[in-house]
């Protein structure tokens, strides 16, 4: 099996999962992305003689 193969298999399986459990919910996607916010900020507080400053918003 080639690696592109692999890769489509794979699709195939999200959009199994998509087609169970319906569209990704827009608060869903807005609650990750303030996480993931949430998470640099507090990584990059951990080291503050580094220059991890989060970008501008």
């Amino acid at each position: 099996m080639m690696a592109g193969e692999n890769d489509f298999e794979g699709m195939a399986d999200f959009d199994e999962l998509e087609a169970m459990f319906g569209a990704a919910d827009p608060d869903l996607a807005k609650m990750e992305r303030v996480m993931l916010t949430q998470n640099l900020d507090g990584f990059a507080s951990c080291f503050p003689e580094w220059d991890l400053h989060p970008p501008k918003r």
